[in-house]
């Protein structure tokens, strides 16, 4: 599986992951609120029906009361209780003169003793009262109209159990449209680039880079583009002066050598940076911001190193050209002497810089309008030939720092530049008003010996 494969599949399976428990937590949000909606709703229908039902009973029973007949009230109060479902007793207590307590009681027999004896659990009682005017009120009687919890409770679960079932059926119709679209919209660039990237990964320079979209998948693949056509003319440049030169000449046929040597080099690096850059980023602006700047880094060194015709570079011009557009401060290199740079370690020393321009315009200095200081002295000749080289990298002026920096991807790729390419050593020092990083470099005049 190729490293643009593997982006691939991490970047589909993370954010559809994201899209399936926020539509998730979303669903159960609107269950939990159709819920309290739906148990409301059942309350105040109940609430409704016992004012109605206990206003049809009065009226039922106001005549026969007044003329003890009592009778004619249990036979209209039962054919109440019968007519309603959700009725479980219904109760006449009577406050003429002539009774005693409750005079009619109609409905369940289990239901009645319940409430006879005061238990009140599972049942809920709406009391009406039974008056008359004369020409004041004269309260007649009280009905107690009691309706099951149980049956109210279990017409409620049913319409939550529809309600249930109807959003996790929108659930999976949403999650299953969502990842479609996010498919189409990722997987379709990311398949085209995977293949593209392959291509140019393998040397294969005579394939335009295009990616049919407006994202930042586009802009990656015009900046992989701009690349490969900057490689291939200095390929097709030093083809055709080596062409023009003695076919015979040993020194001519070992420069080639290490043109093709270089420039897979850097195909192969432009790879495996697009599988490290997919590490630790939050989405795809980040991804594509990272790879940009890391891409832009080896395509200066790259041009540096044809205008000289890979000789050794100027280290302050090369700083210089690595600054981002978007910095928002300044570069101080305060009168420091002139260091020419290897070319077989110019790309590791230009990925060093630009790492840490990243990190600045990102968290430090230069994401506030502050300034960065790159200060060094001349290097010092060891006894193997080397120079030995002591940068110190100061930022003032930016965001005060606080609490422990965590190490990323561009601080690996620092470490591992400066350690294995440069021959060297560095040291992070995070301070309040900014960081204050020496860095130690060896330049070869030839690449080292494992």
């Amino acid at each position: 599986m190729s490293a643009v494969a593997r982006i691939k599949s991490s970047l589909l399976i993370n954010l559809s992951a994201v899209i399936v428990v926020w539509v998730l937590i979303s669903m159960l949000g609107a269950l939990l609120f159709l819920v309290w909606i739906v148990r409301s709703a059942a309350e105040q229908q109940v609430a409704l029906e016992g004012d109605v039902i206990g206003a049809v009973a009065t009226a039922a029973v106001i005549d026969p009361l007044l003329t003890n007949d009592f009778p004619t009230i249990q036979s209209r109060l039962q054919a109440l209780v019968e007519t309603h479902p959700d009725i479980v007793f219904c109760q006449l207590d009577s406050r003429m003169p002539t009774s005693v307590g409750a005079e009619v009681s109609v409905g369940e027999r289990d239901a009645l003793a319940k409430w006879i004896e005061g238990d009140l659990e599972g049942f809920v009682v709406f009391f009406t009262p039974v008056e008359i005017q004369d020409p004041q009120p004269i309260q007649l009687a009280e009905i107690a109209v009691g309706f099951s919890r149980e049956h109210i409770d279990s017409s409620t679960g049913s319409q939550i159990i529809w309600i249930a079932i109807g959003l996790g059926l929108s659930f999976l119709f949403v999650s299953t449209s969502l990842v479609y679209v996010l498919n189409r919209v990722i997987g379709r660039p990311l398949k085209s680039l995977d293949a593209q990237a392959a291509r140019l990964a393998g040397g294969n320079l005579s394939s335009p880079i295009r990616v049919d979209s407006q994202t930042e998948f586009g802009h990656l693949a015009e900046t992989m583009e701009l690349m490969r056509v900057r490689v291939s003319e200095q390929i097709q440049s030093l083809q055709g002066l080596s062409e023009e030169l003695t076919q015979s000449s040993d020194s001519q046929r070992m420069l080639f050598r290490e043109l093709d040597h270089r420039v897979r080099n850097n195909l192969a690096g432009l790879a495996s940076l697009i599988t490290l850059s997919q590490q630790n980023c939050s989405g795809i602006d980040d991804f594509a911001e990272s790879i940009r700047g890391r891409v832009h880094a080896m395509s200066v060194v790259h041009s540096m190193l044809s205008q000289e015709h890979w000789d050794p570079i100027d280290l302050s011009s090369m700083i210089r050209l690595l600054v981002p557009p978007g910095a928002k401060g300044t570069l101080e290199m305060e009168q420091n002497p002139a260091v020419l740079v290897p070319p077989q370690q110019a790309t590791a020393c230009g990925m060093v810089f630009q790492e840490l321009m990243a990190n600045s315009l990102k968290y430090g200095a230069w994401s506030d309008g502050g300034v960065v200081h790159v200060l060094w002295s001349s290097p010092e000749v060891e006894e193997d030939g080397a120079r030995r080289l002591s940068i110190y990298w100061r930022e003032s002026g930016g965001p005060t720092l606080s609490g422990e920096v965590s190490p990323g991807t561009g601080t690996g790729l620092i470490e591992g530049f400066v350690t294995h390419e440069l021959g060297g050593s560095i040291e992070f020092r995070y301070e309040p008003d900014g960081v204050r990083h020496q860095i130690q470099l060896r330049f070869f005049s030839e690449k080292p010996r494992a």
